[in-house]
């Protein structure tokens, strides 16, 4: 069977998270460039799922939260602003994106399990479009809350079998401490078994605390056989979207159980 890239980009990479609603337009294009480049070179399989940035976590900040209906429309609202800039970045390049509401097939259960009505998702991509999502607010049994584009990347890969998840960061992958501090060392190789090993903090230069913590803590959620690969690295370095979704070796840090 193809193997499907799951390429999450980070809202830290295509947007500027200290200015509101602000796109990062030149990378934005050069990722598009990248993603398209590779598409019709090398990976017909990809789904792109972006991060908030200073679209959704901003929205979210200012309503409190999204349990009143108000707060599920702005951020839907916005979200959908960013998404769209994303996919016409795509389409001009020559990938055939469309774009894809999150709230539109997810679902938390009581129980807390991430629900997918995935199915016109996986034709398209077996018909050869790119789909993009993005991190949205949800309905849920509890009513309304946040999902995170790392748990929608993570949940994907149990269904998009095989798959290679690639997470395009503001850092070169993870560091043994925050990057920021005196002696910080970049890992080659992290094993999700082993995290309390690791000093987390604010391992990027835009996320909030934890943030990086979280989104490995998914994998030991969602890991299963069928994914060949995980990977975290630097998406603002040009060129690196690109050899990820083609296989080539680029510096990062591989996620293994």
């Amino acid at each position: 069977m193809q193997v499907t890239n799951i390429l999450k980009l980070g809202g830290s990479v295509i947007t500027d998270k200290k200015k509101h609603y602000s796109v990062r337009y030149v990378e934005v294009y050069r990722i598009a460039q990248e993603i398209s480049l590779a598409y019709n070179k090398c990976s017909k399989r990809i789904v792109i799922v972006h991060g908030g940035g200073s679209f959704g976590h901003i929205t979210v900040t200012e309503h409190g939260g999204v349990e009143g209906l108000a707060a599920l429309s702005q951020v839907v609202y916005f979200m959908r602003e960013l998404n769209t800039v994303m996919v016409d970045a795509l389409n001009a390049y020559g990938a055939p994106a469309i774009p894809v509401d999150t709230h539109a097939i997810f679902y938390r259960s009581c129980e807390g399990d991430l629900h997918c009505f995935c199915k016109p998702l996986e034709e398209a991509i077996e018909k050869g479009a790119v789909p993009v999502l993005y991190g949205d607010a949800i309905f849920s049994c509890r009513g309304v809350e946040v999902l995170s584009g790392d748990e929608i990347v993570w949940k994907l890969s149990t269904v998009l079998k095989p798959c290679k998840i690639l997470f395009a960061s503001d850092v070169d992958g993870v560091y043994d401490r925050p990057p920021n501090e005196a002696g910080a060392r970049l890992l080659k190789v992290v094993k999700l078994s082993n995290l309390e090993a690791i000093e987390f903090g604010s391992q990027g230069r835009t996320d909030v605390t934890g943030e990086m913590r979280a989104k490995l803590l998914y994998g030991l959620k969602y890991w299963h056989g069928d994914i060949v690969e995980v990977l975290i690295f630097n998406g603002l370095k040009k060129g690196r979207i690109y050899n990820a979704l083609c296989g080539r070796d680029i510096p990062g840090t591989r996620v293994i159980l």
